[in-house]
């Protein structure tokens, strides 16, 4: 064993990496002790990269954060991968998460309808109350970096996202019939972005334009185009500012296509080590024919995050004000109160991957009682520690 990592030692050192890479993987293989372990899983890596194949040398570098002896070689490590993932034209992160929620299908928490000026009161439909029942979710995003001079940087990206449910005992005994998969949704994208800073300074203009298509339960509902350009303004060591447009247009299945614009602005600041306070504000304006469809929204958002990576709370209010609905003669106005709390849990810890512990709660009021929501989810995501 010795023998082997001595070997890729002295491979990697002459720039044999064929050679260096052989005898820390068999060292690897054989090793039966963490030192030993992260001795050739960190030697795989130099290998690697040295022959500029860096996903491989990310992967034994998270094999060498999983055996590290110690924090601060673990943060040693973590400074590798940077430098590593820097290096790379191909990153990508992965998202899991599993959530209990009790409304998996954004239903009315009223189980009775009415209607202003009439009388009468409606039962809901199951399809229209909330239902209970847990979430899983899965994400995956690809970017390919194919061009990078001094002043900008051009990729390629994918995106492909899955969510899908189980129904609790309680969910089925209001809609016996009901799956999981009814309200599964699926959402697969392509795309170009751009960096480009003209004088090269901090603050670069971000581009990005994607097309995309979205499932619901299993069928293509909609088909999408989107357009986005974003740029930072850094004021100070502390303060810095972030504006955003965002054009789409939707293609849809089922009812009459879309178009929506939004505008976003929002403002950091970063209070030394302790933490960092964002606030937030929003715009758009969705233009489509049909009921309960064209809308303006307005939104704010505050959040604070402990330091780079630790626990954030926020929270946000959106308005939206309906152009005509089907319930009144008057515009729908929906109001929507979403809190969210993020813990990470850095005591564990696989392969540089943490559990990250979630809460959220969402509350919306709406001036017709079918569209009063009230939903609430705890779960566990699994993100990246560095």
């Amino acid at each position: 064993m010795p023998a082997l990592i001595l070997r890729a030692e002295t491979a990697v050192t002459m720039g044999d990496f064929d050679t260096a890479y052989t005898a820390a993987t068999s060292a690897w293989r054989n090793a039966d002790v963490p030192v030993a372990k992260f001795a050739s899983a960190r030697l795989a890596a130099l290998a690697m990269a040295g022959q500029q194949r860096h996903t491989w040398a990310q992967f034994w570098l998270r094999r060498a954060r999983q055996t590290a002896p110690d924090d601060l070689t673990r943060q040693m490590i973590a400074e590798d991968y940077e430098y590593v993932r820097r290096q790379n034209p191909l990153s990508f992160t992965l998202d899991f998460n599993a959530s209990p929620t009790d409304n998996v299908n954004n239903g009315s928490e009223k189980d009775t309808l009415t209607l202003p000026g009439l009388p009468f009161v409606f039962a809901l439909t199951g399809d229209a109350r909330a239902l209970p029942g847990t979430e899983y979710s899965a994400g995956l995003a690809l970017r390919y970096r194919i061009r990078e001079t001094p002043r900008s940087v051009t990729w390629l990206e994918s995106t492909v996202f899955g969510r899908t449910y189980t129904l609790s005992d309680d969910a089925l005994d209001i809609k016996p019939d009901a799956k999981g998969a009814d309200y599964a949704e699926t959402q697969l994208s392509f795309g170009i972005g751009h960096l480009w800073s003209p004088d090269g300074g901090p603050d670069p203009w971000r581009f990005s334009a994607s097309f995309g298509r979205f499932w619901y339960a299993g069928e293509p509902w909609s088909d999408f185009r989107r357009v986005q350009v974003s740029r930072g303004v850094t004021l100070s060591d502390s303060d810095a500012l972030d504006f955003g447009l965002t054009l789409e247009h939707h293609v849809n299945a089922e009812v009459a296509d879309s178009d929506a614009y939004g505008l976003t602005a929002e403002w950091r600041h970063r209070f030394d080590d302790v933490g960092t306070l964002t606030l937030g504000a929003g715009g758009r304006r969705v233009d489509a024919d049909g009921f309960d469809r064209a809308y303006d929204a307005v939104s704010v958002e505050a959040s604070w995050q402990v330091s780079d990576r630790g626990p954030l709370v926020s929270y946000e209010i959106e308005q939206r004000a309906f152009d005509t609905s089907f319930y009144l003669f008057d515009r729908r106005v929906d109001t929507r109160y979403t809190a969210r709390v993020e813990v990470p849990v850095p005591q564990v810890e696989l392969y540089g991957f943490r559990p990250v512990f979630n809460v959220e709660h969402s509350r919306q009021l709406s001036n017709v009682n079918r569209f009063d929501t009230e939903t609430t989810g705890a779960g566990i995501s699994i993100r990246s520690a560095f």
